[in-house]
């Protein structure tokens, strides 16, 4: 009677635990796929309203900590690092668009912006012109169109001349929508004496 009352316990149990196991893999493959598939935003979800089509945005009117018109909206960004494919815009560049496009949609208009970029370091490559980019990545600057976007809102971009030394770049091999500074350390010391905020990229 023992094993009998054995065997049914040990069915009962097998039972539950390859129901449970089961199920765990059922809830498992759900996990997986949610995460693995690609997020689908509404259409208006993203936006670059001043540095067209870099740096989107989505932006929340409630949001906390907006920028503030009439404040002295001074920053100096520092770039450092080439991140990604060099065939594709600087990811910190692209980050300084993003700061653009929230001071603008938080209704800052674009001459009360005192925006510095720096660019140093690995980063300094994305500086260089056409012809001499092409010539090291077999592919047209994608910076420069990003960059000259940022010049229009006036935002000025500088380059560190002490890595281009560094990179061994002549100096003409930088496009000259880029303004060469005597160094990032300097440029960026140099501003904060003045009042400007400084964010690293």
């Amino acid at each position: 009677m023992r094993s009998v009352v054995s065997y049914a316990l040990i069915a009962i149990v097998g039972g539950f635990v390859g129901a449970t196991v089961s199920k765990s893999d059922d809830i498992y493959q759900r996990v997986v796929s949610h995460f693995s598939a690609e997020p689908t935003d509404p259409d208006g979800f993203w936006s670059t309203p001043a540095v067209d089509g870099y740096g989107k945005i989505h932006y929340e009117s409630d949001a906390a900590f907006k920028p503030v018109v009439g404040l002295s909206n001074k920053v100096v960004f520092q770039i450092t690092k080439s991140e990604g494919d060099m065939r594709r815009p600087n990811l910190g560049l692209e980050r300084v668009a993003r700061v653009v496009n929230l001071y603008i949609a938080s209704g800052v208009p674009a001459d009360q912006l005192h925006f510095v970029v720096s660019v140093t370091g690995d980063a300094t490559p994305a500086m260089l012109d056409n012809a001499h980019f092409q010539q090291f990545y077999k592919a047209d600057n994608p910076n420069l169109a990003l960059i000259g976007e940022l010049n229009k809102l006036g935002v000025k971009v500088s380059v560190c001349d002490q890595s281009v030394a560094f990179h061994h770049f002549p100096k003409d091999w930088i496009d000259q929508s880029v303004i060469h500074a005597l160094s990032s350390p300097t440029t960026v010391s140099t501003l904060e004496n003045q009042g400007y905020a400084f964010l690293q990229m």
